[in-house]
């Protein structure tokens, strides 16, 4: 990094957990790449993430291969002096054995990289494992992940897994008691069936409702993330070919219902109203007693696919949009306490255009993408820059390379890294880049020259 200075953020998850916490016991927090082979491992699996209907190109799929891996750093980036384990499969088949015992891989050095930007004690204490056997089992000790998975169950949680998987799904959401749109929610009724045409029959079914709905509407699938597992209805052209998809693509899915995760519903269709209205994405934090802890309220960046990768936060307007959303914030926080989750999450708020409504669209129980912008307000602000983004893309170049073409910007402290992956089966690299300017038109004007260098969204 040259002669940068440390990153300081203005608190970090670990302030965050000791907040409204009388004992200020800390949880273990235990992040993984966001690959969900790990998790069918046997056939009575009971967390099921099977969001991924569409068929990806092999470019995609080294792509979204990346950013999978991409997310421990990117998520932890704001945890602050806690423990943090990064669960490293890419190392468990790595045969120079050497390499890993002094943590030289070349993954696991981008990571420490990017911690290493953040103030000494603001760093977490970082520690690798292999497998999930290898991280320490204290009964004394509690972790926190991003999604629960079958592979962690041997761990004390500091949430129930099956709750959090509850608070998670787009169901449970739908089911809570929150003010949402009208949304209809269409279960799975099949247990441990493989029968092709009992499958077929019952993807039938459950696909036949969309005939049913009035324009414009959504589908989602339980355990949607980034934009992923959602799909917008606005044309009978776009409901075809939806219908499509869940019809080649639905039996599998439904193969994975078992004794295990049936009462999860893991593979329900949920088809709710299109609300027209602006969007916002609000990052709180629960205390352990319930309070919420408003973060960051920003605005979201998509790609053409509709698959999120990033968002952006005007830092002059926060405390005017904390007092907007601070009644649906504080109903959020009081839900998830009464289910018993303590920590970060992220809800998507639409405003109705037509009712004035406030109306939650989307509630991520976890640290959101955008998370680490709250933070670093203040490292922001006091360079004059009061406008700041983060967003994420394949890079053609190394960082070294990149970091030398943005060295003014990162000394600067308008540009930081939050998260880099090398590509080993292409030229790609993948990159969640932070950035903030004088004001909007300035962020954008940057935006264009990231482009210019190389960054593919």
């Amino acid at each position: 990094m040259g002669g940068t200075q440390f990153i300081t953020l203005d608190y970090t998850l670990r302030d965050l957990y000791s907040d409204n916490n009388d004992d200020d016991d800390q949880p273990v927090l235990v992040y993984y790449p966001l690959q969900f082979g790990y998790n069918h491992e046997s056939s009575t699996v009971k967390f099921t993430y099977g969001y991924t209907l569409q068929d990806d190109t092999e470019k995609a799929s080294s792509s979204n291969a990346m950013a999978a891996n991409m997310v421990p750093q990117r998520y932890a980036f704001s945890a602050g002096q806690m423990p943090l384990v990064i669960l490293d499969f890419h190392s468990k088949h790595h045969s120079d054995t050497s390499k890993q015992t002094t943590g030289h891989l070349p993954h696991r050095v981008d990571i420490r990289r990017t911690f290493n930007q953040l103030r000494p004690d603001q760093q977490p204490a970082l520690t690798f494992a292999t497998s999930p056997e290898n991280i320490s089992s204290d009964a004394e000790t509690k972790i926190a992940v991003l999604l629960p998975t079958d592979c962690l169950s041997h761990l004390t949680h500091l949430v129930d897994p099956e709750i959090h998987y509850e608070i998670l799904s787009k169901r449970g959401l739908a089911l809570s008691g929150l003010p949402t749109p009208s949304t209809q929610v269409i279960d799975a009724h099949l247990i441990n069936q493989t029968d092709p045409a009992v499958l077929k029959t019952e993807v039938l079914r459950m696909v036949e409702s969309i005939d049913h709905c009035r324009l414009p509407f959504v589908i989602k699938l339980p355990q949607s993330i980034s934009g992923i597992g959602t799909f917008p209805v606005t044309t009978e052209t776009e409901r075809s070919r939806v219908k499509e998809t869940l019809t080649t693509n639905l039996g599998s899915m439904l193969q994975q219902l078992n004794p295990c995760n049936h009462h999860l519903y893991p593979c329900s269709i949920l088809l709710q109203d299109f609300i027209a209205g602006p969007v916002v994405a609000l990052s709180l934090f629960v205390t352990r007693k319930g309070q919420p802890r408003f973060v960051a309220c920003c605005q979201q960046l998509f790609d053409k696919q509709g698959h999120w990768i990033g968002g952006s936060v005007a830092y002059k307007q926060q405390t005017e949009l904390h007092k907007k959303y601070a009644t649906i914030m504080e109903k959020v926080a009081a839900f998830l306490n009464r289910k018993g989750y303590h920590g970060p999450a992220g809800v998507d708020i639409v405003t109705d255009e037509r009712s004035g409504e406030q109306l939650v669209i989307d509630l991520n129980v976890r640290v959101t993408g955008t998370f680490h912008l709250g933070p670093l307000k203040g490292h922001f602000t006091q360079r004059g820059l009061f406008e700041a983004a983060m967003t994420t893309g394949d890079i053609s170049c190394s960082r070294d390379a990149f970091e030398e073409r943005f060295e003014e910007e990162i000394r600067s402290g308008s540009m930081i890294l939050s998260g880099w992956v090398h590509g080993e089966l292409n030229q790609f690299n993948h990159a969640a880049i932070t950035i903030a300017a004088k004001d909007s038109g300035e962020l954008e004007e940057y935006f264009g020259r990231l482009r210019a260098a190389g960054l593919r969204t």
